[in-house]
């Protein structure tokens, strides 16, 4: 067995660590230690094990909202199908689960530029996100690239767009939209 070391943490974590291990029925000083060892067995090989439990839980909140996950080619079916009065129902539901999922997302974690783009793309996980910044103006420009979208895919990623905008309270936010782009600028966001 290896020796023990006293390590200083937080009495804010401790608490939370305590809570935790009683919903478990574990001693919480056993509950640090396997956190610990897990997670730094996983930081050994993957650096980006941090991100990953952010998205992680930014998904189970999707998940609470409802949101569930289809295969792309069904969405495009389904939405080539629907009227205009079922699409701005769409996107009226699309815009208050953005809304939402922005605010959840902002009391749970502080919201920088690389917060917004895990969130895209989640939300938009078959596209490519590129970040722009203006040096001078300080606004970020997030692109939400899609491949062959329809028509009715960008409206609703439209609406998402503008919901996640609202919901994580982004300063002077605009959202534009191209033949195949979501554009999302923002007037000021922290780095990191």
């Amino acid at each position: 067995m290896s020796s023990r070391r006293f390590v200083a943490i937080p009495e804010s974590v401790l608490i939370e660590a305590i809570k935790v291990a009683e919903r478990l029925g574990i001693p919480y000083a056993v509950l640090i230690e396997r956190i610990l060892v897990e997670v730094l067995k996983v930081l050994r090989y993957r650096r980006d094990l941090l991100d990953s439990l952010a998205m992680v839980d930014a998904y189970t909140d999707i998940r609470r909202l409802g949101g569930i996950v289809l295969p792309e080619y069904v969405v495009r079916e389904i939405l080539g199908r629907v009227d205009r009065e079922t699409l701005e129902r769409l996107c009226s539901e699309l815009t208050k689960m953005g809304s939402w999922f922005g605010e959840l997302s902002r009391a749970k974690r502080f919201v920088t530029v690389s917060e917004v783009k895990s969130s895209l793309g989640l939300w938009f996980p078959s596209s490519s996100i590129d970040i722009s910044k203006d040096s001078n103006t300080g606004e970020v420009k997030f692109v939400v690239s899609l491949v062959n979208p329809s028509r009715e895919l960008l409206e609703l990623g439209r609406c998402l767009v503008e919901g996640l905008a609202r919901g994580y309270d982004l300063e002077g936010y605009s959202v534009t939209v191209g033949s195949s782009l979501i554009v999302l600028r923002v007037g000021r966001l922290a780095e990191e």
